[in-house]
């Protein structure tokens, strides 16, 4: 809120003028030529300051406005200070107090008075009343009186006798009283005036106080001053809500809002233009927000409209306003102190067209009272109950303050005065009050209400929305076009909501662009309607003819030129008469112009095999044509390497490219250029191993000191071979005799030859090889590894009964087996014999393969013949020592069968040693 000087109210003013008069050379000027009704010039003053409603209830001019507050302390209750006191009132330049709201709102200032109370010349004086009962118990122009004589040692009222009629009137001195208010009561206020009683400094007291209690808002405080200094009409019977002064401001807690634009008007704060001319306006919320008058010279200046914008934004005077966008007021002069809550000389226009009803007379009949509450049809209307009659029995300018509720609620020493009626209906206002097509509930944009006496208004308020710079700064700016009488064209571009039309639109492109328009005059006309924007754009122009009040759509051909070098401009909506060039209307939107959209499709391989190349494409097109567009530069980007590419005649632009296995996005761009979006596309592309086989190419059985294995990569035959030193092995080791498995990792050459040295104990290994390092990929090897100690024997024999259940088909469990062996090494090859009894037949060894030792297990395979047939036995043993048995297993494999025995022994002894074995003793 700004703090304005006395200079700062003058310029305000001059400003203004200068406003109007700019205003007045361009949209509002003086009447068209074939108008059929004739606009005054200059226009009258609608505040009408040579004939007042009341004395007071004017522009007081740039005299300041002495005001003195007296404030009355109690000894039975904590109260306030001086300072206090003074905080809620001064000074007139900060924002919260009740004289800076005269100040901000109707350009009055108002000082404190000269006093020579505490802190001298700050307005105030504290007197005190002794006990609260008796004191408020008095009849309040008692109590001022009182507190008026109590105030007499510290101020000289004869100073402000300034007419030297021997008497201090309210146009001389504005007077506060205020007291300390009892816990939760004295919250209101009311401006009475003052009992008679002996002359203060030899004046007479002719003036009315602004009474309230310390529990007051600082609203109220200003409300029941402007009674007093300004001759304010209360009009919360009229259902004005939360955007006026003189509106119900009692409220529990600070609540702000500012005097209406025709308080303002009245008063001086700020005058309204007056439209003699159709067209659009822009309406600010901001404290120096223009606003508009609309009437009819044929009707008259006593009935019209006024049109502001009201924003309830934190940290302003209409912080608490009921409601954000256009509030339109409809003016009756001939009533606007009227009493009858059904004759409204300041009327509300909402968006729903409901009339708010009134405090006293809720059905708005002209009578309040007459419906009490009492269950019955007593005015025969066929409704029941519809007023709630509020009674004011003892005449303090409150009613229903006091209910019967055997407490004295209003402090005046009598209790249940007032009828005991609920006095909650006078009208505080709604969020749906003000016109402002954005609320989804307030979506109306035409305010064609007839006047107060139901008569045609043959003015009206049509598209109401937001200008296309409404959303470029803090405040709240609104648009209007108004219809007075005259010739006019209305084009509306607005969407539904009332916001401005905000088209993107591409270079060189040619868009439709719509919007409803109506003859707002009172004869037939022909109109043009085109578009016009900077310097190389075009439209075309739609020529129609229209009848008062005919609505139509124009449609207008918008082509964007190519080359420009903004991306965002100002378009202009027209609409023009083309027999008077005064009769025009522009309506001006924002357009974003962007590059041509283009179309990038990603045509390639989406995977392929490691070091086999793939095949990248992609295909471009105009976004709005879709014809392919040549000399493109493409962009494939992928495992950290970037592919240049153009594209040819038909669009497409192509690379080759080999990457390592694994998943990865390709991101697939073309640069903007001076016609063009840029265009991208993200592709997942999947590099997968190269397929190749591993065979074991080193002997089967070895030594275990120093045992290799040797094992063969080949990849396969494409064309493309990859690099083989990128292919790991990993080997693992599983014992049959003993122990836990070993692991054993190695890479190929370029060759794809890998050899590992195993550095594993004697066992018979099973072996499982497989491929690794992600490159390659190749099936899984299983092979059988012998590594035997050369120091290891076997001998001895052993019997007994096998215990399998099923040794071998047709033949019962056990059988008996008897296992004889002699092995031992001679340099790399085990010598000896082996000998199996199986039942009553009999394999005898011939050449032994191989025989493993290892702790006290030994494992042999040998081939020879079972019953005279070739055959491969493979036993296991398990020495126990001398003084447990030894067990063993044996299977026979033959061409037809196979034998299997699982024998503890019986009888005998099979002895494994080993090169590190320890002799028995």
């Amino acid at each position: 809120m700004f703090a304005w000087s006395a200079l700062g109210r003058r310029w305000s003013r001059s400003l203004a003028g200068v406003v109007v008069a700019l205003l007045a050379a361009g949209l509002l000027v003086a009447p068209p030529a074939h108008a059929a009704v004739s606009y005054p010039h200059p226009a009258p003053d609608f505040s009408h300051p040579d004939r007042p409603h009341a004395p007071l209830f004017k522009d007081r001019g740039d005299l300041p406005i002495p005001l003195l507050v007296v404030y009355a302390t109690f000894n039975d209750l904590a109260g306030t200070t001086e300072q206090g006191i003074e905080d809620r009132f001064f000074p007139h330049t900060t924002f919260g107090t009740v004289t800076n709201y005269f100040f901000a709102n109707v350009q009055a200032t108002v000082v404190p008075v000269v006093e020579t109370f505490g802190k001298q010349n700050n307005g105030v004086v504290v007197v005190d009343l002794g006990a609260s009962g008796p004191a408020l118990a008095q009849d309040p122009a008692e109590r001022r009186r009182r507190m008026m004589d109590l105030a007499d040692p510290f101020v000289d009222f004869a100073r402000y006798d300034t007419d030297r009629d021997g008497a201090v009137e309210d146009s001389e001195l504005a007077v506060s009283t205020i007291f300390t208010s009892r816990p939760g009561t004295d919250g209101c206020g009311q401006t009475k005036a003052v009992a008679p009683g002996r002359e203060l400094d030899g004046k007479r007291v002719a003036f009315e106080t602004a009474d309230s209690g310390t529990a007051t808002n600082r609203l109220t405080l200003a409300h029941e001053l402007a009674h007093q200094a300004f001759d304010m009409h209360d009009l919360y019977g009229f259902g004005v809500g939360s955007l006026d002064l003189a509106s119900s401001t009692c409220a529990q807690g600070e609540v702000w809002f500012e005097p209406n634009i025709w308080h303002k008007m009245h008063l001086g704060g700020q005058k309204p233009i007056v439209a003699v001319k159709d067209g659009y306006v822009d309406l600010s919320a901001s404290s120096i927000g223009q606003a508009y008058l609309l009437y009819d010279p044929e009707k008259g200046t006593d009935d019209y409209f006024l049109v502001e914008a009201r924003d309830p934004a934190p940290g302003t005077y209409d912080t608490n306003a009921s409601d954000s966008g256009v509030v339109v007021w409809r003016i009756d002069e001939r009533n606007a102190r009227s009493g009858d809550e059904s004759k409204r000389g300041v009327e509300l226009i909402r968006p729903d067209g409901a009339r708010t009803p009134g405090c006293y007379d809720e059905d708005l009949d002209g009578r309040s009272g007459e419906e009490a509450a009492n269950g019955r049809d007593d005015d025969g209307d066929g409704r029941i109950d519809e007023d709630l009659m509020e009674v004011d029995d003892d005449q303090d300018g409150r009613s229903g303050e006091d209910p019967a509720n055997g407490a004295d609620d209003d402090g005046d020493g009598r209790t249940d005065e007032d009828a005991p009626e609920d006095d909650g209906t006078c009208y505080g206002g709604s969020d749906t009050d003000a016109w402002n097509p954005t609320d989804t509930r307030t979506v109306l944009r035409t305010m064609n209400a007839a006047w107060a006496d139901g008569s045609p208004a043959k003015v009206a308020v049509r598209a109401i929305g937001r200008p296309s710079y409404a959303d470029t700064s803090n405040e709240k700016r609104f648009l209007a076009y108004l219809d007075v009488r005259g010739p006019g064209i209305l084009i509306d571009p607005a969407r539904s909501d009332g916001n401005a039309p905000h088209p993107t639109v591409a270079l060189g492109s040619t868009f439709e662009f719509t919007f409803p328009v109506r003859n707002t005059g009172e004869a037939s006309d022909t109109f043009e309607f085109t578009v016009y924007g900077p310097d190389g754009w075009s439209a075309t122009t739609d020529t129609m003819t229209l009848s008062p009040d005919t609505p139509s759509t124009a449609v207008i051909n918008v082509t964007v030129p190519t080359g420009i070098l903004y991306d965002r401009t100002t378009l202009r909506a027209s609409g023009r008469s083309t027999t008077d060039p005064d009769v025009r209307t522009d309506y001006t939107f924002l357009a974003d112009v962007v590059k041509r959209p283009l179309v990038l499709t990603y045509t390639g391989d989406t995977s392929s095999d490691y070091s086999d190349p793939a095949q990248l494409a992609a295909t471009i097109r105009d976004g709005i044509t879709a014809q392919p567009l040549a000399g493109k530069p493409v962009t494939f980007s992928i495992g950290g390497e970037s592919l240049e590419a153009t594209t040819d005649a038909a669009g497409i632009a192509g690379a080759t490219w080999a990457g390592d296995p694994g998943t990865d996005f390709m991101r697939v761009h073309t640069r903007e250029d001076a016609l063009h979006r840029g265009g991208t596309a993200i592709v997942p592309f999947t590099v997968n191993p190269e397929k190749a086989t591993i065979t074991v190419t080193g002997a089967g059985t070895q030594a275990a000191s120093g045992a290799t294995l040797t094992l063969k990569a080949v990849q396969e035959d494409d064309g493309h071979p990859g690099d083989l030193t990128k292919a790991g092995v990993t080997v693992t080791l599983t014992p049959t005799l003993g122990g836990g498995s070993l692991v054993r990792t190695a890479t190929f050459d370029a060759a794809g030859d890998a050899a590992i040295r195993l550095d594993a104990p004697a066992d018979l290994w099973s072996v499982n090889v497989t491929m690794d390092g992600g490159f390659f990929t190749a099936p899984a090897v299983e092979s059988t590894l012998a590594l035997y100690d050369p120091g290891a024997t076997l001998t001895g024999s052993a019997l007994g009964r096998s215990r399998e259940p099923n040794a071998r088909s047709a033949t019962q469990p056990g059988t008996t087996v008897l296992l004889a062996s002699s092995l031992f090494y001679l340099g790399d090859r085990p010598f000896g014999t082996t000998t199996l009894t199986y039942g009553t037949k009999v394999f005898i060894g011939g050449k032994a393969s191989w025989m493993i030792a290892s702790g006290k297990k030994a494992v042999l395979e040998t081939t020879g013949t079972f019953n005279g047939t070739p055959a491969t036995l493979r036993a296991t043993v398990t020495d126990n020592g001398l003084l447990s048995r030894d067990v063993f297993t044996a299977t026979i494999t033959t061409a037809g069968a196979t034998y299997t025995a699982d024998v503890p022994a019986a009888t005998g002894t099979l002895t494994v040693r080993t090169s590190t074995s320890t002799p028995s003793s």
